[in-house]
């Protein structure tokens, strides 16, 4: 008998955690300790995302191209010159307490047992004969690149500076070229007073003691500018690309693992709701792949009692139930990150406040398949990698973030989750978590909340936050700000939170990024909310519609029907569109295709494209197109322009925009593909969904994880059917 069955056989013998499979195949884990839990948990994800597994941990330690050859050497050398080294992930495992360090090495133990079984018995998945590859042993710095990934991608805003330093250089070439800065002003503007929030001013327990943000001047954006090194538009777009982090999420998607961003929560308390308990819905927007990015798992030990998602290569339940509680996550946007600039002193040097300081050089070697090895050199200034180094402008610029090193502080702690059962002891998980969620939750006590969470950096006044900062000292950052002056509510009078990434509170602005503006996708969540008493088939809906509704429609439907008095067959779709946006319809295409011709209309011409339409519509918010109608801006962009738009429209809707034949202008709503038949229609929804309602005595959810929990076998498309009727099944833990 080999060592690997015996220990199998001895483990069985001294009482070895059951794992009990249900209708849809989700691995339900019983143990008497966490750690016996969390190595079945390894064993039960990888039988049945093992390769996804393989993909996601080669992504996130930059080693595609060593499986998959020079078409995802892109990939890993983002992941070289961005990321952490080998060591430094050692680093952040090693200052996890020793109990998770346990649950990490258990998890990776019972991700081994599955290798070992299943090389044994020819139970590999087929991927790996296919490429050539054997799986090696799973290392718990496997698990610590993918959650390091996972936090910085999920929980990191910020970090635009260049970016935006590359938009006004645009500017300077377009038509508003004398009054680029106020086009910058309009384009990057820093509050929006009519911003929906989670929270409102009256229900903010922070409305009038919150922290005060920086304030800068025009004059100060001007010497900002003046003192800094200026690299040409031909090298920031490759730093910007690196900073959005193109190429490794292009390899996600084709990979099935993480690659965007976006989630919806909503929480309902127990007066407003009409069982009397409270409700809570949390649906992560990671995108829809085949297997899908997420896993569902439960685990029952003494010690804990918790059901919901987890991510293949994480030991951990990130949003679910417990016994005692319910939790969803969203991204938070908050800026975390800020771009510094220093000076190139030659010789490998660069000027900091303290005198020159060398540069760090780090060699990497790539392993390209079918190829010769390739180095990757990255370098490293105090305040963290070197995103651009330009030698026109004789200046190095290096994103600095306030949860370098520190990611794994959030996975260190969310197993005191599992035994939360009030507010407080949720807020104390908040408090550790570096990078930045919406965290939303209820309790069967009958409490609910939501905390804005991650350690945001406080800047000082006299800087211009969007653009990058000297890295002399004069435009350090100060601290962070408290915890306990962060955006939260406890039990809110309203008896509602929703949220769909938008903005947390009124005084939160946007500093580098134009995120919130006056028109938000959150606002037709919170349409669906409205009754007096919520309840299952009100959340329910909630969800159903987001994935059907126009945020545009509401603002802009008004302005075409006063601006078209005489719209012949398109404007009779535009004046009569009420903002759903089904599977077939007319009037969702012609209203596209109206919204995208005023953008031009308005901008166009002292804008130009912004090299092109993508970046010209990420650029021209709706927002600011309603602003610019409205004259709200610092430059009048409708000067000598109608405003009776019958005859643009006429251009805009023939041409090429729109088929000629009105009987062909049909909606094709984004989709998602299946493993077998056709492609599941509405993809704006969540990649999982899970609906938990808070009785006393334990939690009941419903959730559902298309298309299933395995990659192959009956289990691989069996929640398919779910989600094409926009149906749930239940979820829960044993025991």
């Amino acid at each position: 008998m080999s060592a690997f069955l015996l220990a199998l056989v001895l483990g069985a013998q001294a009482g070895a955690a059951p794992v009990e499979r249900d209708g849809f195949g989700v691995p339900h884990v019983r143990a008497d300790t966490n750690e016996a839990a969390m190595r079945e948990f390894g064993r039960a994800v990888a039988q049945d995302r093992l390769w996804q597994m393989e993909n996601s941990r080669r992504l996130a330690r930059g080693r595609m191209a060593e499986a998959f050859g020079e078409a995802y050497f892109a990939s890993d050398r983002e992941v070289a010159l961005t990321g952490y080294t080998d060591a430094e992930l050692e680093q952040q495992f090693a200052r996890l307490p020793e109990r998770v360090r346990g649950y990490f090495l258990a998890y990776a133990e019972g991700v081994n047992h599955w290798i070992e079984e299943a090389k044994a018995g020819g139970r590999l998945p087929a991927e790996y004969a296919r490429f050539g590859l054997v799986p090696e042993p799973w290392s718990p710095l496997d698990s610590v690149a993918i959650s390091v990934r996972m936090a910085q991608m999920f929980g990191s805003g910020g970090g635009g500076e260049l970016r935006n330093l590359a938009a006004l250089q645009y500017l300077r070439t377009t038509a508003v070229k004398d009054r680029a800065l106020d086009a910058f002003d309009d384009l990057l503007w820093s509050n929006d007073p009519r911003a929906m929030t989670t929270v409102s001013a009256k229900e903010d327990p922070l409305a009038k003691t919150h922290p005060i943000f920086p304030k800068w001047s025009r004059s100060d954006t001007e010497r900002q500018l003046k003192a800094m090194p200026q690299p040409g538009l031909l090298e920031l777009l490759p730093a910007v690309r690196l900073l959005a982090g193109e190429d490794t999420t292009f390899a996600a998607e084709q990979t099935a693992t993480p690659f965007k961003w976006g989630s919806y929560a909503v929480v309902v308390g127990k007066d407003r709701s009409k069982t009397g308990r409270p409700w809570l819905l949390s649906a992560p927007q990671m995108g829809h792949t085949i297997p899908s990015i997420v896993h569902e798992v439960s685990l029952s030990t003494p010690d804990w009692k918790v059901a919901g998602m987890d991510v293949p290569g994480i030991p951990a339940v990130l949003i679910g139930h417990t016994d005692k509680l319910a939790w969803g996550l969203t991204t938070g946007v908050a800026d975390l990150a800020d771009v510094f600039w220093f000076a190139d002193l030659g010789e490998g040097k660069y000027q900091t406040a303290k005198g020159p300081e060398a540069v760090k050089t780090i060699e990497r070697t790539i392993l390209v398949k079918g190829g010769a090895p390739r180095t990757v050199v990255t370098l490293r200034t105090t305040h963290g990698p070197v995103i651009l180094h330009s030698r026109g402008a004789k200046a190095y610029f290096a994103k600095k973030t306030s949860y370098w090193m520190r990611e794994m502080d959030a996975f260190g702690s969310i197993y005191d989750l599992y035994r939360a059962a009030e507010p407080a002891e949720v807020r104390a998980f908040a408090a550790k978590v570096p990078v930045c969620f919406n965290l939303f939750y209820a309790t069967t006590s009958g409490h609910t909340g939501w905390q804005y969470c991650g350690w945001v950096p406080t800047r000082r006044d006299g800087f211009d936050p969007r653009l990058p900062l000297p890295g002399d000292g004069t435009g350090e950052w100060t601290g962070a700000i408290p915890f306990e002056k962060m955006p939260h509510v406890v039990d809110p009078p309203s008896g509602l939170i929703a949220n769909w990434n938008n903005k947390p509170v009124a005084w939160w602005p946007n500093l580098d990024t134009p995120v919130w503006g006056r028109i938000f996708r959150n606002e037709v969540l919170l349409e669906q909310l409205t009754a007096p008493k919520l309840g299952p088939s009100d959340i329910e809906r909630a969800a159903w519609s987001i994935a059907r509704r126009d945020p545009n429609a509401k603002y802009f439907v008004p302005v075409f029907r006063t601006a078209i008095p005489d719209g012949g067959e398109a404007g009779t779709y535009l004046k009569g569109y009420d903002g759903w946006r089904l599977d077939g319809l007319a009037a969702p295409v012609v209203f596209d295709r109206t919204l995208a011709g005023l953008r031009r209309y308005v901008f166009g011409d002292k804008l130009g494209t912004f090299v092109n339409p993508e970046f010209f519509s990420q650029a021209i918010q709706p927002s600011l197109i309603l602003a610019a109608w409205n004259k709200e801006t610092k430059i009048d962009y409708m000067e000598g322009k109608s405003r009776d738009l019958s005859s643009p429209l006429r251009d805009w809707t023939t041409g090429g925009d729109l088929p000629s034949e009105v009987s062909e202008w049909r909606l094709s709503m984004g989709s998602f593909a299946a493993p077998e038949g056709p492609r599941v229609a509405y993809a704006d929804r969540g990649t999982y969904i899970q609906i938990v309602e808070l009785t006393p005595r334990r939690p009941v959810g419903r959730n559902v994880v298309p298309p299933g929990v395995a990659e192959t076998g009956s289990h691989a498309d069996d929640q398919v059917a779910l989600a094409r009727q926009w149906t749930f099944k239940p979820m829960g833990y044993r025991g």
